[in-house]
């Protein structure tokens, strides 16, 4: 469960220790505000390596399908940018005419 904790309350070192022992054991997730304004969250280490994991899954997904489309422009050097703009506009219509017809 997501909570709101004020800035504020942070001075109380016991309170600081609860709220680590709920993270601990992964019951929660805080929103930390000052005058009302979210400024930062607080989240549990897993959580936080899980996030950091998706960061780094994402960024590779991103430069594995860079490589893959030079990888495919050097494979066909001598084709326009607008044949190839066309050819991805009439693959994308095909692919939304079967997702149409399959739907019904």
């Amino acid at each position: 469960m997501v909570k709101d904790i004020d800035l504020k309350d942070l001075s109380d070192v016991d309170y600081i220790h609860q709220l680590l022992d709920l993270l601990n054991r992964g019951e929660d997730q805080f929103i930390l505000k000052e005058n009302g304004t979210a400024r930062a969250a607080l989240l549990s280490l897993e959580d936080f390596k899980l996030l950091e994991q998706a960061r780094i899954d994402k960024k590779q997904a991103w430069d594995d399908l860079f490589e893959n489309l030079k990888g495919v422009h050097a494979l066909n050097p001598n084709v326009s940018e607008k044949e190839v703009h066309a050819d991805v506009a009439a693959a994308i219509r095909a692919i939304r005419r079967e997702r149409r017809s399959s739907s019904r």
